[in-house]
């Protein structure tokens, strides 16, 4: 019987190992199409996001993020920033209560993001790699089109 129960323990822990490797997903880098942002380094988008910089490449940007429930920023702050969703919002907090800074204006899902990024010249975003559309252009981060 305890043999039994490790057995659908390990089953049950797998699956939902599995549901959430499944749930995470490739996220993209964007700008506007006019933009000749074409490839950056992590450090420099971290950066950005972080409100440590307003550039990438030497060209103004300004950032744009998703809610802290989508799946497109989980995968972003984890694969690109590093961190998890919960550590950027604290440093954020912290930056707002002390006066150092305002985070990256904040929509709900990938249509807004493309739709800000495409409107707005010196917009960079990110965005599920599945949502990618010809509004707007991807940026190579680290050589990867794909995170």
């Amino acid at each position: 019987m305890a043999c039994y129960i490790k057995i659908m323990f390990t089953v049950v822990a797998l699956s939902l190992l599995a549901m959430a490797v499944a749930q995470a997903g490739d996220v993209v880098v964007i700008v506007n199409p006019a933009s000749s942002i074409s490839k950056a380094t992590s450090g420099e988008i971290e950066k950005v996001f972080m409100g440590k910089s307003s550039s990438v490449n030497d060209t103004k940007v300004v950032p744009v993020d998703q809610s802290s429930k989508s799946q497109a920023r989980v995968d972003f702050s984890d694969k690109i920033l590093g961190k998890t969703v919960k550590k950027v919002t604290n440093f954020w907090k912290k930056q707002v209560f002390s006066g150092k800074g305002e985070p990256p204006k904040r929509l709900e899902d990938d249509a807004k993001v493309i739709a800000f990024v495409a409107e707005n010249k010196n917009a960079i975003g990110y965005i599920s790699a599945d949502a990618l559309s010809d509004k707007v252009k991807s940026v190579s981060v680290d050589g990867k089109e794909k995170w």
